[in-house]
């Protein structure tokens, strides 16, 4: 199972959001709403929810972080909706159903009273505040699901690509999950023309590159051979920064993600990357 980041959730992208609310088992008609209806504890953990996510709404009076809250409600109520995927599961994987959707309600509970997604972009915000900012700084979360045992153990995953900018410099991450395993992209672009053009690309993880990200910490022998790919070509697996349909902010990605040393040598340095570490491309974009 390949799960790109790049897949774009139009329904959830929209100009203005509406607050969602608990499940009206008068109208269930998917599967999962059924079985919440059906099930008295599930039901009631749903309500709870629902109350926690209006209230932690009716005090959170940022116009960004407000519409932040209600998309990211939004699709973590959409990938519930899909029900429990055991898609690449542990053999022997039969935890009830009921079980899987009773936890993972109460997980988003705690994330919601616990005014998590808050302080989550509040940390977002102070990291991009050291930046000139832009039309192409933002997120782009598309992936968003409950990997099952051995990987997650139900637990809810967004990957994504975000991008900062300062000038006309942009540096994007972005993960993704191939097979049970999680791999990063990194890319450097320059704005030209009101187009972002990559200039250099790199990963790590599981992503079977032949252009390992350079680390401060990589061995002899690792250092002979990561590098930063010069010029490369855009394709889908590049997170390639657009002016369009970004999130500001996004509750459900680590701030850690925009704060690697990487990425802030990358917004601030003269050049990057550093000449030593980069290698011409093969084949240059046009």
């Amino acid at each position: 199972m390949k799960l790109s980041v790049f897949l774009v959730l139009g329904a959830l992208v929209v100009a203005r959001a509406s607050p969602v609310h608990a499940i009206d088992c008068g109208k269930a008609s998917l599967p999962v709403e059924k079985l919440l209806c059906a099930t008295p504890e599930l039901k009631k953990a749903d309500q709870a929810m629902s109350a926690a996510y209006f209230k932690l709404l009716g005090e959170t009076v940022d116009p960004d972080f407000h519409e932040a809250l209600i998309r990211s409600q939004r699709r973590w109520l959409e990938a519930r909706s899909r029900g429990v995927d055991r898609f690449g599961a542990a053999e022997g994987e039969q935890t009830d159903d009921r079980k899987v959707l009773l936890n993972l309600t109460r997980d988003r509970l705690t994330f919601l009273q616990t005014a998590a997604p808050v302080r989550t972009m509040e940390q977002q915000r102070k990291i991009a505040a050291r930046d000139s900012g832009g039309s192409f700084a933002g997120y782009e979360t598309s992936s968003c699901f409950f990997p099952p045992p051995p990987y997650g153990n139900w637990g809810y995953v967004c990957l994504g690509a975000a991008h900062r900018q300062n000038n006309d410099r942009v540096c994007s991450i972005a993960t993704e999950w191939a097979s049970g395993r999680t791999s990063e992209s990194r890319l450097v672009s320059v704005l030209k023309n009101g187009e972002a053009k990559p200039v250099a690309s790199c990963s790590t993880g599981y992503t079977g590159t032949s252009e390992q990200c350079p680390e401060p910490d990589d061995d002899a022998n690792t250092k002979a051979l990561a590098h930063w790919k010069l010029n490369p070509e855009p394709s889908n697996d590049l997170p390639l920064p657009h002016a369009t349909g970004l999130w500001k902010y996004d509750p459900d990605i680590d701030p850690m993600m925009i704060d690697e040393s990487w990425m802030h040598d990358c917004l601030f340095a003269s050049t990057y990357p550093p000449p030593e570490v980069g290698r011409p491309n093969s084949a240059p974009a046009r």
